[in-house]
């Protein structure tokens, strides 16, 4: 009886020591921003719309995956990009990745669900699908291969800010 109890509680002890691993995983992949920068102040998804509404800032949501391979393209040209981390301090900044990604009916799913995607929602949680990469067509219209488009949009969107303060 014994060493089936010393057996048991090595084991439970080994199961603590794992799901405290993968737990410190998800808060080192979260510090990271998922290879898009460790420099951007990325917020979770739970706490983007409060964070926008008591700071009146729009919100950038970030979609991908690990796996893809236009989002792993896209990763060194965000992580490197100085005017978008700079205009990102004027955003709620979310990243999503893989499974992380809000179930709101469809919503962030506007014109379909590819990645890498990015959408821009007003600071009261809204989604603002009239900003979209303006250099591609009515196809993936949130899709950005490039941190120059995904900085366009984002100028697009404080300056609608600043023009009819809706945001």
């Amino acid at each position: 009886y014994n060493e089936y109890k010393s057996y048991l509680s090595s084991h439970i002890m080994l199961i603590r020591v794992l799901v405290a691993f993968a737990s410190l995983g998800l808060v080192i992949s979260n510090l990271t921003g998922g290879g898009f920068g460790t420099q951007y102040s990325w917020v979770e998804w739970t706490k983007a719309k409060d964070l926008a509404r008591e700071t009146n800032r729009p919100i950038m949501v970030l979609f991908h995956k690990t796996w893809c391979g236009a989002c792993k393209s896209l990763k060194p040209k965000f992580a490197n990009a100085q005017r978008l981390l700079e205009l990102s301090e004027k955003f709620v900044m979310v990243n999503v990745e893989d499974d992380e990604e809000p179930s709101e009916d469809g919503k962030f799913t506007i014109d379909g669900g590819y990645i890498p995607r990015i959408v821009f929602l007003d600071s009261q949680g809204n989604l603002r699908p009239e900003y979209y990469n303006k250099a591609r067509g009515e196809k993936y219209k949130y899709f950005y291969p490039s941190a120059d488009q995904i900085v366009n949009t984002m100028n697009d969107v404080l300056k609608s800010i600043n023009s009819k303060s809706e945001l």
